[in-house]
């Protein structure tokens, strides 16, 4: 019994470790709710191991430390699901309360009537698998597919549900319920909870670095007023779409858009209102747009497109609408002004063409679009320079 008592100890100081380095995650990546529910949770599963180890080593009735370490396994278990669930953003908690109230009592029922044997271990360990199948379901909503750590994650989680499956019915087949030894129950305990213990605890940990650093990148290439790529992010998927678009032998044009007289907003209103125009005007223009275009801010009033399957013949056509849908005729009701106009200046761009050559060539023909009276589409007709 000691050194299970010292292995249950073990258990609790990894679980109390793992709850310090969450919070400490906590203070450093953003302050995310679901790092304070896993925190928590692992903190609960140490108070329980703790409690399991001391009532290994003492005599008498262990009827209140039983009560307190089974509510604190099932409250852990389900701060685990809590958390996955916040962090894909399944913020209804109610009915996993509700649930949880519901296993305390009843795990309490069972402590109550069999004081000296453990009736409620398989009931613990079933809610345990519930827990991490709902654990596992959030994962599949969250953001997996630009994350490797979610995806090894989400193997990680299902092994560890496995695990707590199968203790569930070597529980069942164990005293009380059955009639295998305990301790078949307990070396399987050490040597299974343990491993999955920290590594749910460490896999949350790398979610968490692998949420910010992704955070940050999203930062990076993403313009802060509008929302859409800004020209570092543009490039870089525009030279993606570029390639595919040379394998497949499928046409692709660039083109520059600016707002006319867009200055004349910021005298008149205001920059708030120059920013606002800036949003909304975004926001039709990738409203309008094909799925599978790209659209960015490259700075200012000027916006940057690219448009994979058009060539330089249906390039006009296609910025055309969307230059007629963009600016409204009468007062725009969400801006207290109407919306200006634009104009565009466009190139298709050769298998052999370099984006920036070509950026820089529907930036001349959006000037000539400027000189031609604004709100209008030029295209640069001329044959491209290889690269």
């Amino acid at each position: 019994m000691t050194v299970l008592a010292l292995a249950f100890f073990g258990v609790a100081s990894t679980s109390l470790l793992l709850a310090i380095a969450l919070i400490a995650a906590f203070q450093r990546f953003g302050r995310v709710r679901h790092a304070t529910y896993w925190a928590c949770a692992f903190a609960l599963i140490a108070l329980d191991h703790t409690l399991m180890a001391m009532r290994l080593l003492t005599s008498g009735s262990h009827t209140v430390a039983n009560l307190v370490s089974c509510t604190a396994s099932l409250t852990g278990a389900t701060l685990v699901a809590l958390g996955f669930r916040e962090r894909s953003g399944l913020r209804d908690k109610r009915w996993l309360l509700g649930t949880l109230a519901i296993m305390v009592v009843g795990c309490g029922v069972l402590v109550v009537l069999y004081p000296a044997k453990p009736v409620h271990h398989p009931v613990v360990t079933t809610y345990a698998v519930a827990m991490l199948f709902f654990s596992i379901r959030a994962l599949r909503r969250g953001p997996e597919r630009e994350l490797a750590q979610g995806r090894t994650t989400l193997a990680m989680m299902s092994l560890f549900m496995a695990f707590f499956g199968a203790l569930t019915i070597l529980g069942l087949m164990t005293d009380p319920w059955g009639t295998l030894s305990t301790d078949l129950y307990h070396a399987v305990y050490v040597l299974g909870v343990p491993a999955s213990l920290t590594g749910i605890g460490l896999f949350a940990l790398f979610l968490l670095a692998e949420d910010l650093a992704h955070g940050m990148r999203h930062l990076a290439i993403v313009d802060p007023l509008t929302g859409l790529l800004n020209r570092r992010g543009f490039e870089e998927a525009a030279r993606r779409v570029k390639a595919q678009c040379r394998r497949s032998g499928t046409p692709v044009c660039v083109a520059v858009v600016d707002l006319d007289h867009f200055k004349s907003i910021n005298d008149r209103f205001g920059h708030a209102a120059g920013d606002l125009a800036l949003s909304e005007f975004a926001r039709r223009l990738q409203s309008g747009l094909r799925q599978g275009d790209l659209v960015s801010r490259a700075g200012g009033e000027e916006f940057v497109l690219l448009l994979p399957g058009v060539n330089v013949r249906e390039v006009s056509d296609l910025l055309n609408r969307l230059r007629v849908t963009l600016s409204a005729d009468q007062e725009d009701e969400a801006l207290g002004f109407p919306m200006p106009t634009a104009s565009f200046g466009a190139v298709e761009i050769g298998p052999r063409d370099l984006l920036a050559t070509c950026i820089e060539r529907a930036d001349l023909a959006l000037y000539r679009a400027k000189r031609d009276g604004r709100d209008c589409v030029r295209v640069d007709l001329e044959q491209a320079v290889p690269a």
